[in-house]
């Protein structure tokens, strides 16, 4: 489960003697298993929800709890256990050059001490799962955006996280492609075992899921909850 209490996040301006609010007062529960759609403008908060929830940053109050652990107060030796727990796909997919597709998802469970046998067993299950395996020996700029896009999933997914989140996937795709990695990110969670967050200013794209929930972000607030009617208006 994933929790925000009245969760505020300021920055102090680099320019002037301000204080910048991100996220003004944000309240969200999201159950195990569940696909939410975080959308909203550039500037509206997305982002700095996400480094929130990977702990690269802190809230400044309220409080933040995932699973069992509270990211105000977790100790610093703890955050790589929490974060093990976290698929994360950035949206320019952060991929080796210098290493192959295979490589750049066996990166990700050497980063966790995973054995070797436990790597030759697990990248080409997870490759298979999401039909990239034709391309295990070639080197991302050998791949189309598309592919790339699909290891740099794999990679979040190699170590079989408890939640996924996926930074605007569909920011550098086709429309066509858009609609395929957004139908692939939908079914890795409907099976209720993985929570993905995910998330994206495509609005048309994501009319295409109405079952999915989505939670909308304005200038540092939600300002829309589908599973909660008195949040506001239609997103």
């Amino acid at each position: 489960m994933i929790e925000f209490k009245h969760v505020t996040k300021t920055y102090r301006s680099t320019t002037r003697e301000t204080t910048v609010t991100a996220l003004n007062d944000i309240n969200l529960k999201i159950d195990d298993g569940e696909v939410v759609f975080l959308v909203g403008s550039n500037g509206a908060g997305k982002s700095t929800l996400m480094r929130l929830l990977t702990r690269m940053e802190t809230p400044t109050s309220g409080s933040l709890i995932v699973n069992k652990y509270d990211l105000r107060k977790i100790r610093k030796r703890k955050i790589p256990e929490y974060r093990s727990q976290i698929g994360m796909d950035f949206q320019d997919f952060k991929l080796f050059p210098k290493y192959t597709v295979y490589e750049n998802v066996a990166f990700a469970m050497r980063v966790l001490g995973k054995s070797s046998k436990a790597i030759k067993t697990t990248v080409p299950l997870v490759l298979s799962m999401l039909d990239i395996s034709a391309r295990a020996n070639h080197f991302p700029m050998e791949i189309s955006g598309g592919e790339q896009q699909r290891t740099a999933l794999a990679r979040a997914l190699v170590n079989n996280p408890k939640i996924l989140i996926a930074d605007e996937p569909t920011a550098n795709l086709s429309p066509s492609m858009s609609r395929e990695v957004m139908d692939l990110l939908v079914s890795l969670g409907e099976n209720g075992k993985r929570t993905v967050l995910i998330i994206t200013h495509d609005v048309k794209l994501i009319q295409n899921y109405k079952n999915i929930r989505v939670v909308k972000f304005e200038h540092g607030k939600i300002v829309y909850d589908s599973k909660n009617a008195e949040a506001g208006a239609d997103a």
